[in-house]
């Protein structure tokens, strides 16, 4: 059974993940990158326990937010 504190680790596990993505994609600094991160649905989702998506591996969320980026959110509903 998955904890809550285990929730949260793999929430900001992927999280991180994202944001080095955003910085190295983007050429934003970090504090950029987690501003531009949490107006996506992708984070939304990601911090929605109901989603489940932190189950997900790092790059499964990583190509839903490239998705979101190139304008066809709706990969996420796939998942």
């Amino acid at each position: 059974m998955i904890t809550g504190a285990d929730q949260k680790k793999a929430m900001r596990n992927i999280a991180t993940f994202l944001v080095e993505y955003i910085m190295n994609n983007k050429g934003f600094s970090r504090d950029e990158a987690v501003e531009f991160l949490i107006k996506t649905t992708v984070y939304e989702a990601l911090m929605d326990e109901g989603t489940e998506l932190y189950l997900e591996s790092r790059e499964v969320v990583l190509d839903i937010l490239k998705e979101e980026l190139a304008g066809n959110p709706y990969r996420l509903l796939e998942v």
